[in-house]
């Protein structure tokens, strides 16, 4: 009887520490649609700020690193030097480009496909190398249709409950930067119109606010099935100068190996959920 429990104890542990081992990969290829000029879509609620406790950014570090590396090469976008560094530093590039700067914010417009090294470990989530990716003939198939790719990458991740699983931020496009002085309002349907609100004067920090194109949560767990959850605010700027902002929000159960596509009037996205090692 004592051996008949044991070897139970011994199953039980052996499919929990199995359970813990299934990692996967997922790529995603997000895309900007076509303006609709008859879109007839009712925006009426209106959306709360997109969080959540458990959040995890891949993109910025290898920003950071591709921005870095481009600094050091000469690369005026993200230089802050001033005239006497080229008179005190023999390598002015390499003395300025360092920790200090925001290379993030430094960007105009991210990189499309985010240059990861290669990995093919098992301990913590991390992005999939350029190489790794494997929709190469959807994005030949966008550029035909002349839709404009936002973001292409992927990662690799360990299966877990939706507790337990991050939701992984991606940003993407352009950097879109507000009005000086402005402030979010609820106005016109479903989009957030930006007014202008009295601001501290000579603060530089404030002066003027940061957005990209794309901005969100991407969330995958496990429960028997793979769900997907994202959530994202796609931002454009109007010809005075204004933002506005439509929510990108859809649940769905998904199957690993299949390629599903997630539709809305701003955007479109690719996605596949490969298995990693099982």
């Amino acid at each position: 009887m004592l051996l008949k429990k044991s070897l139970v104890v011994l199953c039980c542990l052996f499919s929990s520490t199995a359970f813990a081992e299934r990692w996967f990969e997922v790529e995603v290829l997000i895309f900007k649609q076509r303006p609709a000029p008859y879109l007839q879509e009712d925006f009426s609620l209106k959306h709360d700020a997109i969080e959540d406790k458990n959040t995890l950014d891949l993109l910025s570090p290898v920003y950071k690193k591709q921005a870095m590396d481009a600094c050091i090469n000469g690369d005026p976008r993200f230089q802050k030097r001033t005239f006497a560094d080229t008179l005190v530093n023999s390598n002015p590039q390499s003395a300025a480009c360092n920790d200090s700067i925001d290379y993030v914010k430094s960007y105009d417009v991210l990189p499309v496909i985010p240059q990861a090294p290669a990995q093919e470990t098992m301990e913590q989530t991390y992005l999939l190398a350029p190489e790794q990716l494997q929709f190469q003939s959807q994005r030949q198939a966008l550029n035909r249709k002349g839709l404009t790719p936002l973001l292409h990458t992927g990662w690799r991740f360990e299966g877990a409950s939706k507790s337990r699983s991050p939701s992984i931020h991606l940003f993407a496009g352009s950097q879109l930067k507000n009005n000086i002085n402005t402030a979010i309002s609820y106005a016109d349907s479903d989009f957030i119109s930006l007014i202008n609100t009295p601001k501290p004067l000579f603060d530089e920090a404030q002066s003027s606010d940061m957005k990209w194109e794309l901005d969100g949560l991407f969330k995958i767990h496990l429960r028997h099935y793979l769900f997907i959850n994202a959530h994202y605010d796609i931002s454009e700027k109007r010809d005075n100068g204004d933002l506005e902002s439509a929510r990108f929000s859809q649940f769905r159960r998904v199957f690993s190996e299949d390629i599903h596509y997630f539709d809305h009037p701003r955007m479109g996205m690719i996605v596949q959920i490969r298995k990693f090692n099982h």
